[in-house]
């Protein structure tokens, strides 16, 4: 059951990346943004971001233990980007922290490690 809510996070994370990177193209390519070049490439790079969370979702869901390593390092990367985020956007910090507390807990869990263990 922890694996699928690990998994279910996960998920949220990758569309919620892919959504973003899709938000930002438009308002690149429609937009004055400051600097254009800087926009498609943030693009770019959580459409990327948001594939790679969404490969890993797909390990977690089939129970590949490959995909532990990269669940933790994401939400490393999370924790890393809500610190950052702390004066400007306090709810998204809040909300990335919480997100992140999650997905460990439940990549923590008894029943995931023991889902993820190949013997």
């Amino acid at each position: 059951m922890s694996l699928r809510v690990a998994a279910g996070v996960l998920g949220l994370e990758a569309l919620a990346a892919v959504a973003a990177g899709i938000g930002f193209l438009v308002l690149a390519l429609t937009g004055k943004p400051a600097d254009r070049g800087t926009a498609v490439t943030l693009a770019v790079l959580l459409g990327i971001l948001g594939a790679g969370l969404g490969l890993v979702t797909r390990g977690l869901v089939r129970c590949r233990p490959a995909a532990q390593t990269p669940a933790y390092l994401a939400q490393f990367f999370t924790v890393i980007v809500a610190y950052y985020q702390r004066h400007t956007l306090v709810a998204v910090t809040v909300v990335l922290v919480v997100v992140a507390v999650v997905a460990v807990a439940a990549l923590s869990a008894p029943d995931s490690r023991t889902a993820l263990r190949r013997d």
